[in-house]
């Protein structure tokens, strides 16, 4: 790699990275300082959505955090985790000259057809609740489709997951607990 790419390289990882600490991490513990919630619940939550996303859900909500406080700690987490992802893929993109011949590649193939053009983005509301941000970050990417719009997609699948699970949670909580 010439200095003047490793430069770019280092310089939009480092904006990538804090992306996603600002979103994902530092903006969760918010509540922990301005309603007091506990700091051990809430990294508890965090660390856990990071790894299993709205699986976390009845981790906050056994630990005793309140379902609002939980929605709003893993939405940010995802969040945070797909504008990390995506800059990340950005970076590698415009840095490689053989991911920026793929992508040329997948965007002409992509945007060739009607269908991917047209409804393609949806896709990633089933692909959100089935396979997680994990892969709807890196399809949005590949595929071409705007950080924005692709963020709004994503999260109304992980809204829809994330709202279902606390729900259920509540409930089989109030079943199985006095």
């Amino acid at each position: 790699m010439e200095p003047a790419t490793v430069s770019l390289f280092f310089k939009k990882s480092v904006r990538a990275l804090a992306r996603f600490i600002l979103v994902a991490l530092i903006l969760p513990l918010l509540p922990v300082l301005f309603l007091n919630v506990p700091l051990p619940q809430t990294l508890a939550v965090l660390t856990s959505g990071l790894i299993i996303e709205y699986g976390a859900a009845p981790v906050g909500l056994a630990l005793g955090l309140s379902p609002w406080i939980v929605f709003y700690i893993l939405m940010c987490t995802e969040t945070g985790l797909f504008l990390g992802l995506y800059d990340i893929f950005n970076t590698i993109g415009e840095t490689s000259a053989p991911v920026g011949r793929f992508l040329k590649t997948t965007h002409q193939y992509a945007h060739s057809s009607a269908n991917v053009e047209r409804y393609g983005i949806l896709s990633l509301v089933p692909c959100e609740i089935l396979l997680g941000v994990y892969i709807c970050a890196p399809l949005s990417w590949v595929l071409g489709w705007q950080e924005n719009r692709a963020l709004l997609v994503t999260m109304a699948g992980y809204v829809l997951s994330l709202v279902i699970t606390i729900l259920l949670t509540m409930g089989l909580f109030r079943v199985f607990l006095p």
